[in-house]
């Protein structure tokens, strides 16, 4: 095992940190996993490790009457002016929704629900990317059934310019479940459901990434073993089924994995789930960048930094809770936050 080039970034004694997302100015932000109920959403990762709730405690706890507060956060990003926008999932009251919080000004910069007609029963709008050249958000709508399958996985588009939003590519191959069942450690991903019975989850889409220069959109289903494609440009515009699928293109092999981000050359980094590790998939081949068994149970989440200098990872033993671990937990807290050297090209001659 290879643990000296990751660095420790902030540990969480009891909460698991989902997604990371780096600012401009190199400070980090993680959502915290919704499996648990946090009382916040979203913190800040801070030197003294106290980690507080980001924006405040009003706007990242629990949603009160007045529309403030967040039910379920995974996705989260920022945008090349600063701006935070956070992928709300809402709950059985609440539409999901998209927060942009300006953390300059510390205010409210934008709230974007997101209809019903673009979403289905099972939803689960986990993950996003910013367009920042086409004004789009492409959100990873998994969707999870009561069996734990991904039934209808669909990317959303938002139009940042009007506000409207439209799905595509639902239950196109390339976002589909996986053959086989996920397994880490020999142990198969699975639900207990309250009758007893154990059934396997088969995960679809959830990894999404665009290219530091907007050209490309990738993504892959977790249990699935390939990365694939779309132009920017393409998905960006309302189009029929027809042309949208044969836009989309094989780019390489991958691990099972929850999350991966993709530099200026196409390399993806990707969170090797079931061995611990962070990897670099591309058309050339896959290899392992870093592995830990101790500190890299579940790497969920990657971001690199603006430089590309800087892999962010989350790591938070998902396969231990009880909810993916057919009703034992097996958990080993602490959870990290990490980073790994990786000096990804990134192009930074091209403005966003």
């Amino acid at each position: 095992m290879s643990t000296q080039a990751l660095e420790i970034v902030a540990t969480f004694p009891v909460e698991r940190p989902g997604n990371p997302t780096v600012m401009p100015d190199g400070r980090v932000l993680v959502s915290v996993s919704a499996i648990i109920a946090p009382p916040f959403s979203v913190r800040a990762v801070t030197a003294d490790g106290e980690h507080p709730p980001y924006p405040n405690a009003r706007w990242a706890g629990k949603p009160d009457a007045q529309g403030h507060g967040m039910s379920a956060v995974i996705g989260i990003r920022t945008d090349p002016q600063g701006i935070v926008w956070i992928l709300d999932m809402g709950g059985p009251q609440q539409q999901p929704r998209l927060i942009a919080w300006n953390d300059q000004e510390n205010r409210l910069q934008r709230l974007i629900v997101l209809p019903q007609n673009v979403l289905r029963p099972s939803s689960f709008t986990q993950d996003f990317v910013i367009d920042w050249r086409q004004q789009r958000i492409y959100i990873a709508d998994m969707t999870l059934n009561p069996a734990g399958t991904s039934d209808y996985p669909a990317i959303i588009v938002v139009d940042l310019q009007t506000g409207l939003s439209w799905r595509a590519l639902e239950c196109h191959p390339a976002l589909m479940p996986g053959d086989e069942p996920l397994q880490i450690a020999g142990k198969t991903l699975a639900l207990r459901t309250p009758e007893g019975e154990v059934i396997p989850y088969r995960y679809g889409l959830n990894p999404i990434a665009i290219d530091p220069l907007g050209r490309w959109v990738y993504v892959g289903s977790m249990s699935a073993r390939q990365v694939y494609r779309i132009a920017a440009t393409v998905l960006a515009q309302p189009a029929d089924a027809a042309r949208l699928d044969a836009a989309v293109e094989y780019w390489c092999e991958k691990p099972c994995c929850d999350g991966f981000d993709v530099d200026a050359e196409g390399n993806v980094y990707v969170t090797d789930i079931a061995n611990n590790a962070i990897g670099l998939a591309s058309p050339a081949g896959y290899r392992i960048l870093a592995q830990d068994d101790r500190l890299l149970g579940w790497p969920d989440g990657v971001e690199l930094d603006a430089q590309g200098r800087w892999l962010y990872i989350t790591a938070n033993q998902l396969h231990r809770h009880p909810l993916l671990n057919a009703g034992e937990d097996d958990s080993r807290p602490p959870f990290h936050v990490l980073r790994l050297r990786v000096d990804a090209p990134m192009n930074p001659e091209v403005k966003p």
